[in-house]
């Protein structure tokens, strides 16, 4: 069983990652991506802390004071999530939507994606509003130690399962976020049921890739210096992380083309796609 998972896991990893290297440009997607969310952090927490607001939010949040944390904090947090999640959900719609132009024989261009997405504006303002509510509750949940966790890392889980497919539906059908998990949770249910597990694992070959830039690192630091370690292999990691993510949204493309019925490349080897989940 363990041989078969990871032998799938090699071909769907082999067919997003060529994909990814026969049009590179669309790592360009999660890269603007990550430099906007950093601006969006930048842009909260440079004028907290210069104000000294920041320490004080922090101080009310480790406090054992009932009530004594500032509503104002909760305002700018979810402020903050929801502008975080705009700019992550644009960018992977724009990803993939030229991810889906290329399956129909298009060229997937960085100026397709973008206008695709600006063009969808009214469902991922929606889907960014819904996740920053999501993202607010699972924290809050998070900050009990008893059971908090345990049930935060359950209803996570739940929510990543019912939205696998939310921004796929979003680039082929423009639903708003309530129509969108519908579709997400019923494209799963009609290819592959209901009670599903993973038959792959992507986020094992990001680490596969990964490890040469960390061995660099520790030859690096072990034979010249520190500074230089993280010289080389911080932007390193940056790529390998950007790779990483982009062959994953890729896949998440082909898994869902597959199952709405829609355009595939002849390469495509349906049989695996129908294996991708199995019932518990």
């Amino acid at each position: 069983m363990i041989f078969r998972t990871w032998s799938r896991s090699w071909e769907f990893a082999k067919l997003s990652y060529s994909t990814l290297l026969d049009h590179k440009h669309l790592i360009v997607f999660p890269a603007i991506s990550t430099v906007a969310t950093i601006l969006v952090l930048m842009s909260f927490l440079l004028p907290l802390e210069l104000t000294g607001q920041l320490d004080t939010w922090l101080a009310s949040v480790d406090s054992e004071t009932a009530g004594s944390e500032d509503p104002a904090m909760y305002v700018t947090a979810f402020l903050f999530y929801f502008c975080n999640y705009f700019c992550i959900v644009f960018f992977n719609t724009a990803l993939v939507a030229s991810v889906m132009d290329i399956f129909e024989g298009g060229q997937g261009k960085i100026s397709f994606g973008l206008k695709f997405a600006a063009s969808r504006i009214h469902a991922i303002f929606g889907w960014a509003l819904v996740s920053a509510c999501v993202g607010m509750i699972l924290n809050a949940l998070e900050r009990n130690e008893k059971i908090g966790r345990f049930v935060a890392g359950l209803l996570g889980s739940a929510w990543t399962a019912l939205t696998y497919f939310v921004i796929p539906v979003i680039v082929a059908e423009g639903l708003g976020p309530i129509a969108a998990i519908k579709s997400s949770m019923n494209t799963l249910k009609k290819e592959w049921g209901t009670a599903l597990m993973g038959n792959f694992s992507m986020g094992a070959f990001g680490f596969i890739i990964m490890l040469p830039v960390i061995a660099l690192g520790i030859v690096l630091a072990m034979t010249v210096s520190v500074p230089v370690a993280l010289a080389v292999c911080v932007p390193l990691g940056i790529l390998a992380i950007l790779f990483s993510a982009t062959a994953d949204a890729i896949f998440k493309a082909y898994l869902y083309s597959f199952a709405s019925g829609k355009t595939l490349p002849d390469k495509v080897d349906t049989y695996s796609m129908r294996d991708a989940f199995s019932a518990r």
